[in-house]
């Protein structure tokens, strides 16, 4: 990954690492962007419980993932067909190669499963239901105790955006923080770069630099490991 550092407030984090680097991971190793976006997001976590002295978790962190189930023939339909996946953070795995592989592991079987047709399921049910059991069933299906944290990845313009003349240099992508958690992590992808925007909870998450350093090393660990010659991370 470009050179990294933090910036602004100490409860929000932007590292900006070049779409290029990423596709020339799983270009190496297989999977997609988005496997190499939740393996260097496992990989800043598992960073951040060893810095707090926690052992990570061996079932790993739980992530909902919003999946948009529109088929490109049906990008003129209306109303929305976003759902969740919930996707194991392997941050137990020490080993960057391990962990990669078991994070591709993880989206293939979600992908040949059923888990997001049926979440989407369960959102049409809700929509048809009385009031009372459309709040019971919304707040079941995204019940914090779920899930762990949210990671969003967006595909965004290929192409530099301008207004008035002025060219858009960065985007930094905002995902709430669910409640009762303390970090959600949104991924926006523009005009060649990547910017992985942390949103943590000042008082819970103050050593929030550390998730994001660590998310960078991951990144250059997986490059490492896929013999890839890429730029620097660097914090916006």
């Amino acid at each position: 990954p470009r050179s990294t550092a933090a910036i602004g407030s100490p409860t929000l984090s932007v590292l900006a690492v070049p779409l290029a680097d990423l596709k020339a991971i799983k270009s190496s190793l297989g999977g997609t962007v988005n496997d190499v976006v939740l393996a260097a997001t496992a990989g800043g976590f598992r960073r951040l419980l060893i810095g707090r002295g926690e052992e990570p978790p061996r079932a790993g962190l739980r992530a909902m993932v919003p999946v948009n189930l529109r088929t490109a023939g049906d990008h003129l339909g209306l109303g929305n067909r976003i759902t969740s996946l919930f996707v194991h953070l392997p941050v137990a795995e020490a080993d960057p190669r391990r962990r990669y592989r078991r994070q591709v592991s993880e989206a293939e079987g979600l992908k040949s499963g059923s888990q997001a047709e049926g979440s989407l399921g369960i959102i049409d049910l809700a929509g048809r239901a009385p009031p009372m059991i459309h709040s019971f069933l919304a707040r079941s299906l995204f019940a914090t105790r779920l899930f762990n944290v949210t990671v969003t990845n967006v595909p965004g313009p290929r192409v530099p955006l301008y207004c008035l003349g002025s060219r858009l240099r960065s985007v930094w992508p905002l995902v709430p923080i669910a409640a009762e958690h303390a970090v959600g992590i949104a991924v926006v992808s523009y005009d060649g770069t990547v910017f992985f925007c942390i949103n943590a909870d000042r008082d819970t998450v103050p050593d929030v630099g550390v998730l994001a350093d660590g998310l960078r090393d991951s990144i250059e660990e997986l490059a490492a490991v896929a013999g890839s010659s890429i730029e620097a991370a660097r914090t916006v």
